[in-house]
């Protein structure tokens, strides 16, 4: 069926933040500001966006006219199964916690107490189950060591049941470049020009995504 009406994107960004106690987490250093980017080329390309956005303030944040926060795996995991069903097209940007404490404390826990262990078991998948209809599209994203990159996410493009893949070297979290793939299940293929701005490659995502994202969903 052919319908003329704007592509719905949802984008997840930023960390997660597992509670150790009421003070304190674990969480990693991804400061959101891909997911922006992309928000934006979406936005820029008339679509319509949603972000859910972790525990984060990436420049350009505030700007984005339809943001929902969330905080731990669990609250993303809640916020896409409200969601998800409402959109077309969703890219995963988000850095979520692969472990989490298993008994987070109540209230604070004091060093004059001594020391403390902390038992850690694996958050639960969230994008390999997440359950999506025939007509939506969904881009996964992976943070693997650059050695082993296509291999990694290639595994986790089917492991996580997504349509493509963005696999990023570690050293994107802290730079302001990119040196990433776009994996397909048949194809490689990467920005004209070598490592890149954010904003730039988030544009050449788009540019490549959308295509097919709006073919799946019948979308003119």
């Amino acid at each position: 069926m052919n319908r003329s009406r704007p592509l719905r994107a949802l984008v997840t960004l930023g960390p997660t933040h597992e509670p150790v106690d009421e003070v304190r987490f674990i969480g990693n250093r991804s400061s959101g500001r891909m997911g922006v980017a992309i928000a934006g080329a979406l936005s820029a390309q008339g679509c319509r966006v949603r972000v859910l956005a972790g525990p984060c303030q990436p420049a350009g944040l505030d700007s984005l006219p339809d943001v929902l926060r969330f905080r731990t795996a669990e609250e993303l995991r809640h916020l896409l199964g409200l969601w998800w069903a409402d959109f077309d097209l969703l890219v995963m940007a988000a850095a979520v916690a692969d472990w989490r404490p298993r008994a987070p404390r109540a209230g604070k826990a004091r060093r004059e107490d001594g020391p403390i262990s902390i038992e850690l078991e694996p958050v639960p998948e969230i994008l390999g189950t997440l359950i999506s209809r025939p007509d939506q599209f969904v881009v996964g994203f992976a943070l693997e060591p650059a050695d082993a990159l296509v291999a990694s996410a290639r595994s986790k493009l089917t492991r996580k049941r997504a349509d493509c893949i963005v696999a990023n070297p570690l050293a994107t979290m802290d730079s302001d470049t990119v040196d990433g793939v776009l994996l397909w299940p048949d194809a490689c293929e990467s920005p004209p020009g070598g490592p890149c701005s954010k904003d730039r490659f988030a544009a050449w995502l788009v540019a490549r995504v959308l295509p097919a994202a709006a073919a799946r969903c019948g979308i003119r």
